[in-house]
């Protein structure tokens, strides 16, 4: 019995041997995960409801951070996704946050 727990023993020692090479050799030989940080064309656009009515029609609402504006874009009544042309809402006034609350 002594001696089928020392053969047990080496059978194991060699085949974690083994699987560290072979982690070892596929770790050299994977290639590094190239990452791009592009930020994409309109990172400036931020969506504020995915599902708003304004003048009974359906549409995204979508706010441009660079100058404050508010944005309506209809969806159409197709079956097909379509979008209609974007209709100025409003501009929040985003200057004045950096004033100091009375």
């Amino acid at each position: 019995m002594l001696k089928t727990n020392w053969n047990l023993n080496l059978l194991l020692l060699v085949m974690m041997v083994i699987l560290a090479i072979e982690v070892a050799l596929a770790l050299h030989s994977m290639p590094g995960a190239t990452v791009h940080a592009d930020s994409g064309r309109y990172d400036y656009l931020q969506i504020v409801s995915p599902v708003y009515l304004y003048q009974g029609n359906q549409g995204v609402l979508l706010l441009d951070k660079r100058n404050g504006n508010v944005w309506f874009i209809g969806k159409g009544n197709e079956m097909t996704i379509t979008f209609k042309t974007p209709v100025f809402i409003t501009r929040l006034p985003l200057d004045k946050m950096d004033e100091v609350p009375r």
